[in-house]
């Protein structure tokens, strides 16, 4: 037993409480900060406002596993943070003209993760006024990372047809928006 166990359990704590985020492309970035966060009382949860956490007691005794749990968490989060940071990137890139470096940016961004909504709001935006051979590189370029997307471990979860089906969904809006 660490000694920060048996501070909580001085203090008379048999349970700590960890907060989870969703992590999406819409989730605010001041929730994601809370992502993995552990508190000693219930009471302690943050209340922030836009933010929706869900809330896990495990026993004191199990602290320093949530603690580690609460590292691979927080990567996560800050993974979510850069890929918006890239992917804004890349949007200011095609406003700049510079179509070349924004195929760059949003391949290191579909890399780390890709959303069919936030693709969406891109092509809205963008479609109509970039050149056909641009729009057929960023197409090739979600295609690929929408792939791998569902080549990654957290997609393993998911009953093998409904992972293809969800796959191939989002594939063909991909070349809606972008064909």
């Amino acid at each position: 037993m660490g000694l920060k166990e048996i501070y909580h359990r001085l203090r008379g704590r048999s349970e700590l409480y960890q907060l989870y985020s969703n992590i999406t492309y819409s989730t605010p970035e001041k929730c994601l900060k809370y992502h993995g966060m552990i508190v000693p009382e219930r009471e302690e949860v943050p209340s922030v406002s836009g933010c929706d956490f869900e809330v896990l007691a495990f026993p004191v005794g199990e602290l320093a596993d949530y603690r580690e749990k609460r590292v691979r968490m927080e990567e996560l989060a800050d993974r979510e943070i850069d890929r918006r940071e890239i992917f804004r990137s890349a949007e200011e890139c095609l406003d700049d003209g510079d179509y070349d470096e924004a195929v760059a940016e949003f391949e290191r961004s579909v890399k780390l993760d890709e959303f069919i909504p936030e693709l969406e709001e891109l092509a809205e935006k963008y479609v109509e006024g970039l050149p056909s051979g641009v729009l057929d590189r960023l197409r090739k370029v979600f295609v690929l990372g929408y792939k791998e997307k569902f080549g990654q471990k957290r997609y393993e979860r998911l009953p093998e047809r409904m992972r293809e089906n969800r796959k191939q969904a989002g594939l063909e809006r991909i070349e809606e928006l972008f064909g």
